[in-house]
């Protein structure tokens, strides 16, 4: 059905499948087991296998084989032998650990290398007979729309252009605010011989890419990625974590001018990347340039989470999916049901708008903040089996590290803060991750450690349980910060409640009062 698929050999392998569900359509709730993505590139091969007992398919497995698979693929449109026969020792070896964690579900997928080769079957036939089944080669369109996908799952409302730069090809798509309006696929890559004319003559011939100051690049790919550990380290950038990563347009324009002289400076550069990061370098300006200049935000994802958004999760996952990952750690790591919906339901009165903001910036950072408190009170019994001491260091550590692209950096410091200080309190004697001084506002900051003594507050006074949580809330008019307590539960307002009570109060620039204790 789509690109190289050979049907009466797809249709052998399916009868020895014996009835394995292994249908990209197979069916998106109940499963039990594992899932696979087998993505087979121009440089690498990866296979990533996913948990899918829940809503959330966390990666159990992902490792990548640097087979070079469209080394040398030249005029002649042929993949050489060597290279055919190292992809098929690395697939053969993905195909034993499928079978060792009980995969039954496999998205195997080629791009340019096996797209472009005129004798590609003599790749896909092997490499289909040892994994059991068809491998799906993309075609230009819909490799694009898998990484716009990939994007858009992780940053719902990305407007700019995604930049999927591979060996053999480079995908661009146009968003506005999460949809796709144009897009096209260039036969060249980070392994291609080509020129500054070459590029100024594919990227010129493509209206739709002129933009301006203001525009972004939504980086994907592994030399994004090196470009973003580069900037990591000549600029001492705090938070080590690449997806989300901005960097300002002039700084890009310096970092891939440097890789592109004739003695680049490679600094920060992992060392498997150095040898193809000029050329790369080359590629990423030239689109640069011809975007706009504005900034490169470097994209954890690829085409693999597209190929899951897709094919995998409900439409309901794919709305918030920050939010989908945090019920699945909550449901794992909460004492007790039903305390993070009803500690969202206390904590929203502690939204302060900024002053002189009109009622559209009201009503955005409103809906921001109620999406981080939400996330928070989902987080905030993560660290609960941990020791006392350690608890909200290990908590904020937990968070800043979170192994998803659904979350800005921003964000992981506004929800580390908020589950450091859900522990910590004020005190100052305990160990902190150095992180969360920096990137946040002052007021973000504060806000963030207001909410984080709103759920210490709260978990302590209720003893973690959702019955008593329900019997008071919080109101505020600007100055005052009011606690109506149920008179059923008056017993539970203790010394240390009203103390933990007015840290809150004070962390919010509001005086506290108790009503009902």
């Amino acid at each position: 059905r789509r690109g190289h698929r050979h049907c009466d050999r797809a249709r052998l392998i399916m009868a020895m499948q014996s009835g394995s569900a292994v249908l990209a359509d197979a069916g998106k709730a109940g499963r039990e087991a594992a899932i696979a993505v087998i993505d087979i590139g121009s440089n690498s091969i990866r296979l990533v296998i996913y948990a899918s007992g829940g809503r959330y398919p966390f990666p159990l497995f992902n490792e990548r084989s640097n087979c070079r698979l469209g080394e040398g693929l030249g005029e002649d449109g042929m993949l050489q032998a060597d290279r055919i026969q190292v992809a098929l020792a690395a697939m053969a070896r993905f195909a034993g650990i499928m079978k060792a964690m009980g995969v039954t579900t496999i998205h195997a997928v080629a791009t340019a290398a096996v797209r472009r080769a005129r004798n590609a079957v003599e790749f896909t036939g092997p490499a289909e007979a040892i994994i059991g089944q068809p491998i799906e080669v993309l075609s230009q369109d819909e490799e694009a729309h898998f990484v716009s996908q990939g994007l858009t799952l992780n940053i719902p409302e990305a407007t700019g252009f995604v930049a999927d730069l591979g060996g053999g090809s480079l995908e661009v798509v146009k968003l506005e605010r999460g949809v796709a309006q144009h897009s096209t696929s260039f036969n060249f890559g980070h392994l291609s011989t080509v020129t500054t004319e070459d590029l100024r003559n594919a990227f010129d011939s493509t209206p739709w890419l002129a933009g301006d100051s203001s525009t972004r690049i939504f980086g994907v790919g592994g030399s994004f990625r090196a470009l973003g550990l580069a900037y990591i380290e000549q600029t001492g950038y705090p938070l080590p974590v690449l997806h989300g990563l901005r960097i300002p347009g002039d700084e890009a324009a310096n970092l891939l001018s440097a890789f592109c002289r004739e003695s680049p400076d490679l600094s920060g550069v992992p060392l498997g990347r150095q040898k193809t990061m000029p050329v790369a370098a080359l590629i990423m300006l030239g689109l640069f340039r011809r975007c706009g200049g504005g900034r490169i935000t470097v994209s954890g994802t690829s085409i693999r989470d597209g190929l899951i958004a897709d094919r995998e999760l409900a439409a309901g996952d794919r709305a918030d999916f920050l939010q989908v990952v945090c019920q699945e750690i909550s449901r794992a790591s909460h004492r007790f049901p039903g305390v993070p919906e009803a500690l969202v339901d206390l904590l929203r009165p502690l939204f302060r708008p900024r002053r002189d903001a009109d009622d559209a910036s009201v009503s955005v950072d409103r809906a921001r903040f109620e999406r981080l408190l939400e996330v928070a009170c989902y987080l905030s019994d993560m660290c609960w089996t941990e020791h006392e001491d350690v608890r909200g260091d290990l908590g904020a550590r937990r968070v800043l590290g979170l192994p998803v692209n659904c979350v800005t950096h921003k964000e992981r410091i506004w929800l580390a803060t908020a589950v450091y200080h859900r522990y910590v309190g004020r005190k100052t004697n305990k160990s902190r991750p150095p992180e969360l001084g920096f990137i946040l506002s002052r007021r973000r900051r504060a806000e963030a450690t207001t909410i984080g003594l709103g759920l210490r507050f709260a978990l302590t006074f209720s003893g973690g349980t959702a019955q008593d949580l329900r019997k008071m809330r919080m109101s505020h008019d600007g100055k005052v910060l009011t606690l109506h307590v149920d008179p059923s539960c008056a017993s539970l307002v203790d010394s240390h409640a009203r103390r933990r009570f007015q840290q809150l109060a004070q962390s919010a620039n509001l005086v506290p009062q108790i009503e009902g204790a």
